[in-house]
């Protein structure tokens, strides 16, 4: 029963336009932003050597496909939240204000199987989405600027060998995917108690804000409370290009939002199981 309404939940999500559009613009932004980056290489250089251009002689270029990646990554992670809700706001409220659910819910199928098959589909989405991101990113700028050492900094300038490279996007995308997985859960909570769409949106994109701000305004009381919040572990994904890895603060994120997107997915469950259908 649950594998028919997972099917069912995908066949709908993929027959809807707004599903596309996160890849949509990932394809067509990332392009122009290697092509800026490729352009502006040699200003970029200069503001990564810095003072060392002065002490020390260089060979090559730091310019490629792994720091390309690795500056868009950055650039656009913060915009991920918004992308991560277009889907989760709309799969159960979409049901209420079309009144599908008079009819759906009253076949012999348990809320939670229901629940739990529209649930799915959302990690689903969040996931694809991600790695999408990821590597669609990464394949493009290698592809056109070509592969070498990263470099980053981290106490300093880290130069990263470029066979140690592609198993920390990795380790980047799965971080950065928790992440957004606690905000699609938050959205899809908001969806089981939202009639409209744009709500589930509204909410969880002010959450991540407010969340946001507490991460960077240096107030005692809001640098206690952020390593609770789950939006306060949007940027942790650059610490996959430390040396050595902070392991503490990977297990961090992983409680945290685990925490937090088993919190917002129970109260979904609550909340759907006495939900009024008829109005």
């Amino acid at each position: 029963m649950i594998k028919d309404l997972i099917i069912n939940e995908g066949l709908k999500a993929l027959h809807k336009k707004r599903t596309y559009i996160s890849f949509i613009l990932i394809t067509v932004l990332i392009p122009f932003i290697v092509l800026a980056v490729d352009n502006g290489g040699k200003t970029l250089e200069t503001k990564i050597y810095g003072q060392l251009a002065d002490s020390f002689l260089f060979y090559g270029s730091v310019i490629n496909g792994f720091l390309a990646t690795y500056i868009i990554v950055a650039i656009l992670i913060s915009h991920m939240p918004f992308l991560s809700t277009i889907v989760a706001s709309e799969i159960v409220s979409g049901e209420y204000s079309k009144g599908t659910f008079r009819m759906y819910l009253t076949r012999p199928i348990s809320r939670n199987n229901v629940l739990l098959s529209k649930l799915i589909i959302v990690f689903f989405y969040t996931i694809s989405m991600m790695f999408f991101f990821f590597f669609y990113t990464l394949l493009t700028s290698s592809l056109w600027l070509g592969v070498g050492d990263l470099a980053v900094f981290h106490n300093g300038l880290l130069l990263l060998a470029e066979d140690d490279i592609i198993w920390r996007f990795f380790l980047a995308f799965i971080l950065s995917t928790l992440v957004m997985i606690s905000v699609s859960c938050l959205c899809f909570l908001i969806s089981t108690i939202s009639k409209n769409s744009v709500t589930p949106i509204i909410i969880t994109i002010s959450v991540v804000f407010i969340g946001t701000a507490i991460t960077f305004i240096p107030i005692p009381i809001f640098e206690r409370i952020n390593p609770f919040l789950f939006t306060g572990y949007i940027d942790t994904f650059l610490s996959a290009f430390h040396d050595p890895l902070p392991i503490n603060e990977f297990w961090d994120l992983l409680i945290v939002n685990l925490f937090w997107s088993s919190i917002f997915i129970f109260i979904s469950f609550n909340i759907f199981k006495t939900k009024d259908i008829l109005n």
